[in-house]
């Protein structure tokens, strides 16, 4: 096993050293080398879907990335979420510029809501009846962090999103309005999907010029 890894390693420092030759230009060689990352500029937009739990734009949406500097992008989209339609808007700050590698961000999330939702539940005499509800609009702040992937040759990117949704609004998530009360569990397990707490996503982004 010793002589495994020191061989991986061995291999590893020699691809390395022989990259950095290549990448250095010969004495007689007058072109100009620029990082590889000087070659990748900014779309105008960027187009993207994504999915996961607490996602920015729900459990399947679409967004609009613009970049306003070389590190600086605000976003803004929409999409279908536990809790009906959920409409975001942030902004992102992104550590390398042209928008890869590590970013840090913050938005704003509205969820609609869902009213005369009806389901059969179990109330507080232990019977299950027919019951109407509302769930009542959500808005939330986020914080979060993004590795953004080159995918492909071009501006395509992969990313992932981890980060927590803090609730705003206040009163209950849930209004009944119609039968005997449902019990303490049911109405918790109902706010159990509204929107709030952990938030792990992940998409694909498009560059467009």
């Amino acid at each position: 096993m010793k002589k495994i890894i020191f061989t991986i390693l061995i291999a590893m420092i020699t691809l390395n050293v022989s990259a950095q030759d290549k990448a250095t230009p010969s004495g007689n060689d007058t072109r100009q080398v620029e990082p590889a990352v000087q070659l990748l500029l900014s779309p105008a937009v960027y187009i993207t879907t994504s999915t996961g739990i607490n996602n920015n734009t729900g459990l399947l949406g679409f967004s609009f990335d613009v970049p306003v500097s070389r590190n600086v992008v605000i976003d803004g989209g929409v999409g279908a979420s536990t809790w009906n339609s959920k409409v975001y808007a942030g902004v992102k700050y992104y550590l390398r510029p042209y928008q890869r590698g590590f970013a840090f961000g913050t938005g704003l999330t509205y969820c609609t809501g869902l009213y005369d939702d009806k389901h059969t539940l179990q109330t507080i005499y232990g019977a299950n009846e027919p019951i109407e509800y509302n769930k009542n609009p959500q808005t939330n702040i986020l914080f979060a962090a993004y590795r953004y992937w080159t995918l492909g040759k071009k501006y395509n990117r992969f990313f992932m999103e981890l980060g927590w949704s803090v609730p705003l609004t206040g009163g209950d998530k849930i209004t009944q309005l119609t039968g005997y009360p449902i019990t303490a569990n049911t109405h918790s397990n109902l706010a159990f999907w509204a929107p709030g707490g952990l938030i792990l996503a992940a998409g694909f982004s498009f560059g467009v010029h």
